[in-house]
Parts: structure tokens; C-alpha cells; sequence
């Protein structure tokens, strides 16, 4: 008797195990279905722009809690967006003629995505968490977003070589400021880190590890 009780106990748990693995890997599916589909902004209301200067940070410890559709969103339309959708020469941030040479991955729990700012959406690159490999700053790894700025080589052949360097930072730096002021607009927090592990994630990117120039960390505050 006490064999056949041990025996349907095993097989219960058996079963629950199974279960349970089985709406893990529907939920992680979900996640990486539905992370990429961005939201239509309401580009109205906020705080008073001098309030946001104000109160605009550096919050090295950020929480892990995943962010909410819409700040997610409007992270991503105020880094390097169009405020108004097929219009390209109208983006959030500052490029030097016009020449888009900073692309903007986001790395996450479920993957690398990268950021069409045209279709305003995230492309799957890599089902990988590189949020722990791409940095020795333990501070920041936890962060539930984290932006990775890159040199666009196709966008920078019009640009002549002694440029180059120039361009990119000129907009890289334009783009993570206009993250700083929408996480103090939204009592959210930020962080930039320079020194950065570039060869693993540079060969997932399929590009050069020059190319990285440095990440930005963005979640809410702890």
C-alpha cells in the first residue's frame, strides 16, 4: 500500500514539474513575441521641461522589475525616434547632417533586440542575455533595459575619416542624453557605463568591437 501511495506521489509531482516547465517556456515565448511590439505615444502632457533639468541624475542601482509597455516605448521614441511616423528627417535626436550613424540595440532579459525607429519597433537579433556579459559593472547588469550605442559603418561612408569619431559621439551623446531627461520626466533611472566587454557582443552583432561605444543602463529607481 505505502509502495502505490509513494509510487502515485512521485508521478503527481512528476506531473506538476511538467506543468510547470511547460508555462515557464509559454511565458518566456509570450515575452519574446510581444516585447518588440511598441506603443503609439501621447506626445502631450509631461513635466515642465526646467523641472526635468531639475531633477535629472545618475541612479547607479536600478531595480530589476521589468518595464511597463509604455515606458518602454517612450524610452525608445525620446532616445532616437520620429515623432511623427515615415517622417526620418524629424528624429528626437541631433544627428550632424543629417546621417544616422548610431544604431541602437537594446539588451533584455529574453534577447538583443534592435531598435527600427522607422516602424518604431524591436527586432529580434540573438535570444540571448547579454546584459551580464557585456559589462564588469555589477551595478547595472540587473538593469531590466539596456541600451547599447553602435557605430553604423553603412551610414558613415559619407562621412570623411577624420569625422568619423566626431559623428558618432556627437549623436551617441545626443541620444542618451534625451534618455537622461525622459527617465527624470518619468522618476525613472539611468546610468552610462564607458568600459564595456566588446568582443563577445560585438561577434553576436556581427560587427566590429570599435564599433561599441558604450552602454546605457534604464530602469526604475530602486
Amino acid at each position: 500500500m505505502k509502495s502505490k501511495l509513494f509510487v502515485v506521489s512521485f508521478l503527481c509531482m512528476f506531473l506538476s514539474l511538467s506543468i510547470n516547465a511547460q508555462n515557464t517556456e509559454a511565458i518566456v515565448a509570450d515575452e519574446l513575441q510581444t516585447f518588440g511590439e511598441l506603443m503609439d505615444m501621447d506626445l502631450n502632457g509631461g513635466k515642465p521641461f526646467m523641472d526635468v533639468l531639475k531633477e535629472k541624475h545618475i541612479f547607479p542601482h536600478i531595480s530589476d522589475r521589468n518595464l511597463e509597455p509604455h515606458h518602454l516605448s517612450g524610452l525608445l521614441l525620446a532616445a532616437n525616434g520620429t515623432p511623427h511616423r515615415g517622417d526620418m528627417h524629424n528624429r528626437t535626436a541631433f544627428a550632424p547632417m543629417d546621417v544616422q550613424c548610431i544604431t541602437l540595440y537594446v539588451l533584455a532579459r529574453t534577447g538583443i533586440y534592435l531598435y527600427d525607429a522607422e516602424t518604431h519597433k524591436l527586432k529580434i537579433i540573438d535570444k540571448i542575455d547579454a546584459r551580464m556579459k557585456v559589462s564588469e559593472d555589477h551595478s547595472i547588469n540587473k538593469a531590466p533595459v539596456i541600451l547599447l550605442y553602435v557605430i553604423n559603418p553603412d551610414a558613415m561612408s559619407v562621412v570623411k575619416n577624420e569625422n568619423l569619431t566626431n559623428y558618432a559621439y556627437l549623436q551617441a551623446g545626443s541620444i542618451s542624453q534625451n534618455v537622461f531627461l525622459f527617465c527624470s520626466s518619468e522618476d525613472m533611472a539611468t546610468n552610462v557605463i564607458l568600459d564595456i566587454k566588446k568582443e563577445e557582443v560585438a561577434k553576436r552583432l556581427n560587427t566590429k568591437a570599435t564599433n561599441l561605444l558604450y552602454i546605457q543602463a534604464v530602469g526604475y529607481r530602486e
